[in-house]
């Protein structure tokens, strides 16, 4: 570290001759008569003192030289963007047509950018929604990056979409297991902590919304599968009856809806297969 303050205190790389020159030989000669020399830590220790470096210059300097950085790339992006909207400002339309539920219009530029592009697309959709394209040499391929960006963002609404459906279901089952399997907490250091209370108690807190200690006797019992790595569990037929028995029971809204999206799995529950079958009998037998 002490070369490392020497260098950027410096700006010159970490050698003897650099330090003659700014300390002079007569002390660097001292400081090899007591059998310091410049591949010694202790060495450029000295040195710093006799220069006054402090111990933190390489950290000043990072900081600094990350600092500049940052400028400079905000001093970039904003010219990049008055150039852009520089372009934009006098921008002509193409063409324009209506694909789906969306109105998709190719504009020129009156010049082209630093890449000679000049056409860039807008697709807009009511109320006031509006995707732009980047910049791009013919109205074609501007016309098609306009039409990918309206299917990408309705793909992610059906996503958004289907996922809140589920939330909706899933937060109250969820806030249920987290809390059933969670832990009571209380501040061991209060003069009444012998006792849990409302006076100490602080909190729960689970690992991750599962007690192992329930997910081994479902286990035991054949309903679960855990994997190796204990972060993965299939459920069975048995089990995946129950759950839709216990779901069915349940008044959250949104659950028959999703039930009725895994229809297909009392299709394969009530499916018996040769394999099945042959368990059956040995159960029986046992």
């Amino acid at each position: 570290m002490d070369k490392n303050n020497f260098e950027a205190f410096t700006n010159l790389p970490a050698l003897k001759k650099n330090a003659i020159q700014l300390c002079g030989q007569e002390f660097i000669d001292s400081l090899t008569q007591k059998g310091l020399y410049a591949k010694d830590s202790e060495f450029w220790e000295e040195v710093n003192k006799k220069l006054n470096i402090c111990d933190d210059a390489y950290e000043i300097k990072q900081a600094r030289e990350q600092a500049e950085r940052e400028q400079l790339l905000l001093e970039n992006k904003a010219k990049e963007q008055a150039e852009t909207q520089r372009l934009l400002t006098n921008k002509k339309e193409i063409f324009s047509k209506n694909r789906k539920d969306w109105k998709i219009t190719v504009f020129e530029l009156p010049e082209s950018d630093i890449f000679g592009k000049n056409f860039l697309a807008e697709c807009t959709k009511e109320p006031d929604l509006i995707k732009t394209t980047w910049f791009y040499k013919n109205q074609e391929e501007a016309y098609r990056k306009a039409c990918n960006l309206a299917d990408e963002f309705e793909v992610q609404q059906e996503n958004l979409r289907i996922f809140m459906e589920h939330y909706a279901v899933m937060k109250p089952l969820y806030l249920m297991i987290i809390y059933l399997s969670s832990g009571g907490q209380h501040n061991e250091y209060l003069n009444n902590s012998r006792e849990n209370s409302k006076e100490n108690f602080t909190g729960v807190d689970c690992w991750n919304g599962f007690n192992f200690e329930i997910i081994n006797a479902l286990e035991a019992e054949g309903l679960l599968e855990l994997s190796t790595t204990k972060k993965t569990l299939t459920m069975n037929k048995k089990a995946m009856k129950a759950a839709r028995e216990i779901l069915q029971k349940i008044n959250i809204d949104g659950v028959d809806k999703l039930l009725e999206q895994r229809e297909y799995h009392e299709e394969y529950i009530n499916y018996k297969s040769q394999l099945d079958i042959m368990e059956e009998q040995e159960e029986e037998e046992e």
